[in-house]
């Protein structure tokens, strides 16, 4: 019967497996370090979003100023390097025109009492640098309209400021028959509004 040998392990060959093991260790903290990861909130005094369209009549718009995000940014050396969480809340009656019966006809059109709110939820994102404290957001999540949820992709122009705050810009084009969403008419069909609306959003943000 043969005796099974197992290899011997040096000294030399554990202080080698320690350093690896220690250099490892010291790189991650120092990624840990370099990177981090702060909380947003909107500003409402100086965040928007706009919905805009058209009908067969002319151009309209509605817009909100009491806009409600939360965001979270990683940074590295100081400068923005991702997006790892963004939760923005709109109230749909807080979605006016300056025509009472255009916001009357879109809430009910929005089934608004039963929705109250328009919500979109981040998946993922990529931050991309362009120069000037500029930086392109790419934003992968949900937005809900009307009871509705759909996977969207948003594009925003991010800017770094000098007392710490970020501004966020955008804009999205969607229809409102994909949110199960009839377009409104209005004096008995003779004016009718287009399904494509434009969604513009400034946001600014402070930690």
């Amino acid at each position: 019967m043969k005796t099974l040998q197992y290899p011997t392990i040096s000294s030399s060959q554990i202080k080698r497996g320690l350093f690896v093991i220690i250099f490892f260790a010291l790189v991650l903290i120092t990624l840990n370090l370099s990177a981090q990861t702060t909380s947003y909130q909107s500003i409402p005094a100086t965040s928007s979003v706009k919905v805009s369209g058209s009908s067969n009549l002319h151009d309209w718009t509605m817009e909100n100023n009491h806009l409600s995000a939360g965001v979270a940014f990683t940074f590295k050396d100081g400068k923005l390097n991702d997006m790892t969480a963004l939760n923005l809340t709109l109230k749909v009656k807080e979605l006016k025109s300056d025509e009472d019966l255009l916001n009357s006809r879109a809430y009910k059109a929005m089934d608004a009492d039963k929705y109250s709110t328009i919500n979109f939820k981040l998946s993922s994102a990529s931050a991309t640098p362009l120069s000037n404290g500029h930086y392109t957001i790419k934003a992968y999540g949900k937005l809900q309209i009307a009871g509705v949820t759909k996977d969207v992709i948003l594009y925003a122009d991010a800017v770094q400021n000098s007392d710490k705050t970020i501004n966020c810009a955008g804009s999205e084009k969607l229809k409102m028959s994909d949110y199960g969403i009839k377009p409104p008419s209005f004096m008995f069909g003779a004016l009718k509004v287009e399904d494509q609306v434009t969604i513009n959003f400034n946001i600014k943000f402070k930690n």
